[in-house]
């Protein structure tokens, strides 16, 4: 499954959609019906394994945690999560479109597990947004990276700009930041982005608008 995918992104979407109306309205019935697509989106990410499923419904996990919609505590529900996506971002070796995408989604939710007050694991996910960053960095260094990159598109220059100025906000890794800033917006001025007809990705924009 890719970043686009969209019958899974539309569960974690309407199941987003649904606790918001639970809590506008005390509808006990939109309340089961959010958990219900909650728990389809969970039997996708069991039966595919798919590393960008995890980390979206790491995201939602923890933004319904946030809004004190399940348990606030964490850690204990996401810790096979942590482990399992520390595993395969560290296979994304290849630069490529994919992995660029890939990346982000699972740095949005390491930048996630940091912002939950109650997590006991601050220093792993604050190294894993490092590591991210860096990561992408290096792969706009080189002329030759980036056009393997195809480099990449203005939806997903984006939204790894709103994502960086996310980690800016909490006052941490600032040299990773400006290097990654740089370099995204060298691809800019040189008029090396694509335009994507699909826009940009609908889960990621709802699950900052519902996390605050």
């Amino acid at each position: 499954m890719n970043d686009t995918d969209c019958p899974f992104d539309d569960l974690l979407c309407r199941s987003l959609s649904l606790f918001h109306q639970f809590r506008l309205y005390d509808d006990r019935i939109e309340e089961d019906n959010a958990f219900k697509s909650l728990r389809e989106a969970e039997k996708i990410v069991s039966e595919t394994k798919s590393g960008v499923c995890v980390a979206k419904l790491g995201c939602v996990i923890e933004c319904l945690a946030h809004r004190y919609y399940i348990d606030d505590d964490t850690d204990g529900m996401l810790g096979e999560v942590d482990t399992f996506l520390i595993k395969f971002w560290k296979r994304l070796e290849h630069p490529s479109a994919e992995a660029f995408t890939a990346s982000l989604w699972i740095g949005q939710y390491f930048l996630l597990r940091l912002k939950n007050p109650k997590s006991r694991v601050h220093s792993r996910s604050k190294k894993m947004v490092s590591r991210i960053l860096s990561f992408m960095a290096d792969m706009l260094r080189k002329p030759e990276k980036q056009k393997v990159l195809c480099l990449s598109s203005v939806d997903v220059f984006e939204e790894t700009v709103d994502w960086v100025k996310e980690v800016c906000d909490m006052h941490i890794c600032e040299k990773q930041m400006v290097l990654l800033l740089e370099r995204l917006y060298s691809l800019q001025e040189r008029g090396m982005l694509q335009q994507d007809e699909v826009g940009k990705n609908v889960l990621r924009q709802q699950i900052w608008d519902f996390y605050y």
